[in-house]
């Protein structure tokens, strides 16, 4: 009887602690479920019920993390079946290599997603300790595919590539490397002499290691000026390339041609290459009018500190030569075809020799009054 006794003892002991810890697995999911965060700190703190919703407002120096993220902000408000968190006020937010600045925010848990508004500042820090960064009006950051989406007065800075954007949309896929700006989108990179790509659609691979520009392409510095309706750019080579009835624009001369390939070196040109349906008109010299011309195959362009000191100029080469009077010599017209055309440029921007090579035909004019 005393063992039949225990034995209940027993077996009641073991199903009051199987309950207990039923009863505490209950309560501990009742409050995981109830406060989805961690709060860490604020002034103050009110809990309210509405429409079968729990809502807790915390003012004043507001710091608590969802999940893996970590906020800061003056005011927020915790809708906790729902699992969202609206933020206003001096909002900072953390996300492993990305931190947001925002004057408000909406973050929903169970979707992972980040709504800004209002002087949006973002920073991303890459392995090399070196950052990007993207000011706009209103971001949306999709937390789980790492992708950014930036809308209104839209600008962004790449410190290792120093490059400056602009533009009125802006999307960046973070895993993959890849963004592309639009509304009037403009990429400077900027120093001593700058260089200026703006166009209907701007994209950039890789980190900025290559970029795409299309449809009403401008490239601008203090030396020339290039349109065209396509550009590839690498930036490990400095290397451009552009499509789509390419024209090149100087004070010394300006360009056509089926194809450019650009060459640059600290911002300056150092080589061009034009290819197919070749056309030149240039100065003789530094301040001069633009009356000679070059038609041919191919030509490709030295350049020095930016400025032109050698051209060969190949394949059905066509030229025209006009050297106007001045005090110091007469009037001289040179027309002529052939193969080959080399023309070297001295240090002050002269013509200083022109050699035409294979199957040479022409007229040289020379007028002295």
């Amino acid at each position: 009887m005393i063992d039949q006794n225990n034995y209940s003892i027993k077996k009641l002991r073991i199903v009051s602690i199987l309950f207990c810890l039923f009863l505490s697995l209950l309560l501990y999911s009742e409050e995981t479920e109830l406060r989805p965060y961690r709060l860490i700190n604020a002034d103050k703190l009110i809990v309210r019920k509405v429409n079968e919703d729990y809502i807790t407002n915390l003012i004043g120096n507001v710091h608590f993390f969802y999940g893996e993220t970590e906020f800061f902000s003056d005011k927020a408000d915790l809708f906790e079946q729902q699992k969202m968190a609206r933020l206003w006020g001096n909002v900072e937010v953390y996300d492993d290599t990305l931190s947001l600045f925002a004057d408000k925010v909406d973050y929903f848990r169970e979707t992972e997603k980040l709504f800004l508004k209002g002087d949006v500042f973002v920073k991303e820090i890459h392995q090399d300790s070196t950052v990007r960064t993207f000011e706009a009006e209103r971001v949306e950051y999709f937390r789980n595919e790492r992708e950014l989406y930036a809308n209104d007065n839209v600008k962004s800075f790449d410190e290792r590539e120093n490059l400056h954007g602009e533009c009125g949309k802006l999307s960046y896929y973070m895993n993959d490397g890849y963004g592309y700006l639009m509304k009037e989108p403009v990429l400077k990179r900027i120093g001593e002499d700058s260089l200026q790509i703006s166009a209907q659609k701007i994209e950039y691979l890789e980190n900025y290691e290559k970029i795409i520009a299309t449809f009403d392409v401008i490239t601008e510095s203090n030396e020339f000026k290039i349109t065209s309706d396509f550009l590839l750019y690498f930036s490990k080579e400095e290397k451009a390339i552009y499509l789509g009835e390419p024209k090149f624009f100087s004070d010394f001369g300006d360009a056509s041609a089926v194809e450019f390939q650009m060459f640059f070196k600290e911002q300056k040109i150092e080589t061009a290459i034009l290819r197919d349906s070749c056309w030149v008109n240039f100065a003789t010299e530094e301040n001069a009018e633009k009356k000679s011309w070059i038609t041919s195959n191919l030509m490709e362009f030295h350049f020095d500190m930016g400025s032109i000191k050698f051209c060969d100029a190949q394949g059905n080469v066509d030229s025209y030569f006009h050297q106007d009077k001045t005090d110091k010599r007469d009037l001289a017209i040179n027309k002529a075809t052939g193969d080959r055309l080399i023309i070297t440029v001295s240090e002050d921007n002269k013509i200083d020799t022109i050699d035409m090579r294979q199957n040479v035909q022409g007229m040289y004019k020379f007028h002295k009054k």
